[in-house]
């Protein structure tokens, strides 16, 4: 009788034990936080916190710090609160417009931010060679790299659109050429081609293409440079969003 008690006592405590280590067994679990309108916007405005610019000594604005592995998400949220497709280059030459391609969300997203943000104040183009490319969105000047700085020098991964190609008028991003296995595009240059160029086809992202002012285009690529390609008389540009 005393066997069989043993026994017993022997299978309640291996029961209990497995109930106890078993990750199935129903245990109190604090409530999820209810999705209501209230938490939603409480959330924006932690994210609106985290990415305030940050302002120089001089009092000039920076760009707010955009980590990369937060690209993605933060230029996918920034591109549906902004919509716009037009923008417009203003120069001493005249102004080109451009459309951007909805198809190339984060491209769109990342460019429409750079101009809102004030980026491009105080940039030139930077690169002219007739009859291939103006390149523009860069200056030698310490504010410009500061503000690439401040926001974290962040990449776009690249996006090449099936049927897309470089051709006369159309607006692509800029990369490294070089030690970039990860094809990163720089999301602060652009470039508008002045002829069809296969070479840079599946190389550059192409985001969109100029509306109007090519002959604005073609005259810019005509000014004098240095070895370097880059205009020996200041081409200052003018970003703006048109809708």
């Amino acid at each position: 009788m005393n066997s069989n008690w043993m026994v017993l006592n022997m299978v309640m405590m291996v029961l209990l034990i497995s109930c106890k280590d078993n990750p199935a067994v129903a245990i109190d679990q604090p409530e999820a936080e209810e999705k209501t309108p209230a938490n939603d916007q409480a959330n924006k405005n932690s994210l609106a916190e985290f990415y305030v610019p940050k302002i120089t000594t001089d009092g000039d604005t920076l760009l707010s710090y955009i980590p990369q592995d937060s690209v993605v998400p933060f230029f996918t949220r920034y591109g549906e609160e902004n919509p716009e497709t037009r923008v417009e280059m203003k120069t001493k030459f005249g102004t080109i417009e451009m459309e951007l391609f909805k198809e190339t969300p984060l491209y769109r997203a990342s460019f429409i931010y750079l101009i809102k943000n004030g980026y491009y104040e105080g940039t030139v183009v930077h690169r002219t060679l007739e009859k291939f490319i103006v390149q523009a969105g860069d200056s030698d000047a310490p504010l410009t790299a500061a503000k690439r700085s401040s926001a974290g020098n962040y990449k776009l991964p690249p996006h090449f659109l099936d049927g897309v190609k470089h051709d006369y008028g159309t607006l692509s991003a800029a990369k490294e050429w070089e030690d970039n296995p990860e094809m990163w595009h720089n999301p602060f240059d652009f470039f508008i081609s002045l002829r069809a160029t296969d070479h840079l086809d599946g190389e550059h992202t192409i985001f969109g293409r100029v509306t109007r002012g090519m002959e604005v285009a073609e005259k810019i690529s005509r000014v004098d440079t240095d070895a370097g390609d880059w205009p020996i008389i200041d081409v200052y540009i003018e970003m703006s969003v048109l809708e």
